[in-house]
């Protein structure tokens, strides 16, 4: 798990086109994108970013350099323009024992965005990977390998009073909301049962992210019939929850969906979560205690809905 204490974007004391003639004094330390690929329809032609070279959005809304700006802090670049406040934070940080972590703030949520067998997290993209994964488990090889710890050490239980919110009877799927990639995204469905966490690309589109951010590399999903759907890359963003803002691996997928997103195991095993459809949360560990995010199942039913009505677009 990858807990950011990095100061962002936010901190930086200088302006949006300051910053952006530094990182073009930076040269190729600085991973510029490419032009926006969405067509003119869904751009604002009267938003132009600086970034992008290109129209759509303003520079200071622009999603891809808030994530570049923070990969280089994170490297040590432009650290001499942050407030002093936010230097002697990340100056403490760095000395920090892991026992005095305290949970960072929430990012701030630019937009709010509305609206499977396979992966490389689980078994590698090839038949022999997935071979020798399940030759190991068989032969106890990975049971010596170093287990991580869990942060905290109260334990995870649900109580019947926890579910005196929750409509009964139900078999509702567990929905809730989160804040990734300084976007509040509805609709992302929590799936113990999906290998791989999978962002839909439609909701890849209204994140504003390009087709460059993406590590083109290419997993096959497997439906339920045995049908193969093959993903259009994979994109690492932040996703934040109660005071965890975890870098997560997102496979990419290029088909309709009445969800944004869903996080499968690689997220829940990560965070050490706990999901209960029946109590309708998902629950984990931090450092100041046990965390619980709360399920929406208007959202649950209404994606149900969509999807037995066959329309699937992002709302």
């Amino acid at each position: 798990m990858t807990v950011s204490t990095w100061p962002d974007i936010f901190n930086l004391s200088v302006s949006r086109p300051w910053l952006i003639n530094v990182l073009r004094q930076m040269g190729q330390q600085v991973k510029w994108p490419q032009k926006m690929k969405a067509p003119d329809s869904f751009r604002n032609p009267n938003f132009w970013c600086d970034f992008h070279r290109d129209h759509g959005h303003k520079t200071e809304d622009c999603v891809a350099l808030k994530i570049e700006v923070n990969e280089l802090l994170k490297k040590g670049h432009l650290r001499e323009f942050l407030y002093g406040k936010a230097r002697s934070h990340l100056s403490k940080e760095t000395t920090r024992k892991p026992t005095e972590a305290a949970p960072i703030s929430p990012p701030r949520q630019d937009r709010v965005i509305h609206v499977i067998s396979g992966g490389s997290e689980i078994s590698g993209i090839s038949h022999a990977a997935a071979k020798k994964r399940t030759w190991n488990a068989k032969h106890g090889l990975e049971a010596a390998k170093q287990k991580r710890l869990l942060l905290g050490t109260d334990e995870i239980s649900f109580k019947a009073k926890e579910q005196e919110k929750v409509l009964t009877l139900h078999h509702d799927a567990l929905v809730i909301s989160l804040t990734v990639a300084n976007f509040l995204v509805k609709r992302i469905l929590v799936d113990n049962g999906s290998p791989g966490n999978i962002i839909f690309q439609a909701a890849y589109m209204v994140l504003g992210l390009e087709e460059n951010a993406l590590t083109q590399r290419t997993t096959p999903l497997i439906g339920f019939s045995g049908e193969v759907k093959q993903t259009a890359g994979e994109v690492t963003l932040p996703v934040y929850a109660e005071g965890v803002n975890m870098s997560t691996k997102f496979l990419v997928v290029d088909c309709d969906s009445s969800y944004n997103m869903i996080l499968g195991r690689p997220w829940i095993h990560g965070m050490g979560a706990v999901p209960s459809t029946l109590h309708q949360m998902v629950k984990f560990p931090t450092p100041w205690g046990i965390k619980a995010i709360i399920g929406d199942q208007e959202y649950s039913r209404s994606c149900y809905q969509t999807t037995l009505k066959g329309k699937t677009k992002v709302v």
